[in-house]
């Protein structure tokens, strides 16, 4: 749906007449072509046309990302793709940002690359990499798609060059802070990441400063239980590699049985275990991963 399709709807739906609506903004003809996708209209005319009919710029905004997901949103596109290990719709995504020109278009097939990549279905070169560094080294401010496009990256990019991005992350502005619904959970997707890569690296002290970080930074957010229960097992891990591990295990087996009790996707905690396989042993596997004190409540 056009803009002016998404702004006819809200004047029907409050049984506003194009008079009423445009009466000294615009005329009742260009409302009319505006509305009926014949004309466009500037940003200053659409904000006094909202603010006539009160509605919100985020929930047209809003109306309008639901009427147009599979178009206008790509960002949760790919990641859904790639969270589903989709492969073969990646390529498609792929296939299609490399015959695009230009510099957005080029970040956008490195990004579709390392997702690919991660799954075992492509390879990104050293060029590649180089570019990604190069621009998030000059931008100010990070918005949906930087913070996207770095999670994807630190895997990929070496433990100090990796840091001192993510460093700057922390310091420059993050436009839209509290606009989309997925803010809080791409930052924590960060996060976790980074966090992951310095505990495969040993780099457990740095690791545990993050942790304490990420609580401090996110202890303003209502937590829902994925969160939550992601804070417990990143911090169970990180003092369970530092020799804590009664502690460590008692919080990686609470992260474990949130996701148990909310019936969360099965092949979550079956990459969960997966994961930690790396790092646990056989008993201490079984007993993180046992529920059975706990099945009458299901």
């Amino acid at each position: 749906m056009k803009i002016g399709q998404i702004f006819k709807y809200f004047r029907q739906a409050k049984h506003i007449t194009l008079k009423e609506a445009c009466q000294g903004i615009v005329s009742v003809p260009f409302l009319s072509r505006f509305e009926n996708g014949l004309t466009d209209i500037s940003f200053s005319h659409l904000l006094e046309l909202l603010n006539r009919i009160n509605v919100q710029l985020s929930e047209f905004e809003f109306l309008y990302q639901q009427k147009n997901t599979t178009n206008n949103d790509l960002l949760p596109a790919f990641q859904q793709a790639y969270q589903e290990g989709n492969a073969a719709q990646l390529k498609k995504y792929l296939s299609e940002w490399q015959k695009k020109q230009g510099k957005f278009a080029n970040l956008q097939t490195i990004q579709l690359k390392m997702m690919l990549t991660t799954l075992g279905e492509g390879t990104v070169t050293e060029d590649e990499l180089a570019i990604l560094v190069s621009y998030f080294q000059k931008i100010d401010n990070w918005t949906f798609f930087e913070l996207y496009l770095f999670g994807h990256a630190i895997s990929f990019l070496e433990l100090p060059i990796m840091l001192n991005l993510f460093k700057e992350l922390q310091k420059k502005e993050i436009i839209y802070d509290d606009f989309r619904h997925d803010n809080f959970s791409i930052l924590f997707y960060i996060y976790n990441n980074v966090i992951l890569h310095l505990l495969a690296n040993n780099c457990f002290d740095e690791a545990h400063a993050l942790v304490n970080h990420l609580e401090n930074y996110f202890g303003n957010h209502d937590k829902d239980y994925y969160h939550q229960a992601r804070l417990f097992n990143l911090k169970g891990l990180t003092l369970y590699l530092m020799d804590q591990k009664v502690l460590g295990l008692r919080l990686l087996k609470k992260a474990n049985l949130i996701t148990y009790l909310t019936n969360h996707k099965t092949d979550f905690l079956k990459n969960e275990k997966n994961y930690l396989t790396k790092y646990l042993s056989t008993e201490e596997l079984s007993e993180v991963f046992n529920f059975s004190e706990v099945d009458y409540l299901k």
